[in-house]
């Protein structure tokens, strides 16, 4: 069974001290299961839409691994995303885990069977996620069935144009803009990304 899944690895950062100052995201009862669903969308259709010379998961590699989702940046690659540079009101979709199925890929013709693959692929529940050494909500997100047309030099390699069908499940978190400075994100204690937060001017 093919799909692509998003595994980072443990990546440099810089540690702060569990005093800095953030706006961590609401309870988990509090984030409406819609609105990860709809974020985890715009990642997964990003990523799928992309052209390879600018895609984190083809030959665009480090330099695009901060996917900006319409205003929210999501630090998303296939090892590691090192660091993300936003400009302060900039809020974070920080993902787990996730895993997409399509037909591009050979994981199903139908939206039950491409979500039967995701969602097998991406079973686990107890991914954690700090920032800063605070613990933030994460909540199990879920696409609707993706409608995906591919670019030109797309990263499966297709024609441009080529259409298919997609769906991703994911483990993920909404954090709410951080102060200006830098900031660590840590998951599962092992993978690191640092946010540094530009300061107004």
């Amino acid at each position: 069974m093919s799909r692509i899944t998003r595994v980072m690895v443990l990546a440099a950062s810089v540690v702060l001290a569990t005093s800095s100052v953030f706006a961590a995201a609401p309870p988990a009862t509090a984030v409406p299961t819609n609105k990860v669903d709809d974020y985890l969308s715009a990642l997964w259709t990003t990523v799928l839409e992309t052209p390879s010379a600018q895609n984190p998961f083809g030959a665009g590699g480090d330099a695009y691994e901060c996917l900006d989702l319409g205003g929210t940046v999501a630090p998303f690659a296939p090892v590691s995303a090192d660091s993300c540079t936003v400009k302060p009101g900039t809020k974070l979709f920080i993902v787990a885990h996730s895993v997409e199925c399509s037909t591009f890929e050979g994981n199903g013709t139908t939206e039950a069977e491409l979500r039967a693959c995701a969602i097998a692929g991406d079973p686990d529940s107890d991914y954690t996620v700090t920032v800063d050494g605070k613990a933030v909500p994460v909540v199990e997100a879920e696409t609707p069935l993706l409608d995906i047309v591919l670019p030109d030099d797309n990263i499966f390699g297709e024609p441009g144009g080529s259409e298919g069908l997609s769906v991703g499940h994911g483990w993920v978190a909404l954090l709410h803009p951080l102060t200006p400075g830098s900031h660590t994100i840590l998951i599962d204690e092992s993978i690191t990304t640092t946010i540094i937060v530009t300061p107004h001017r």
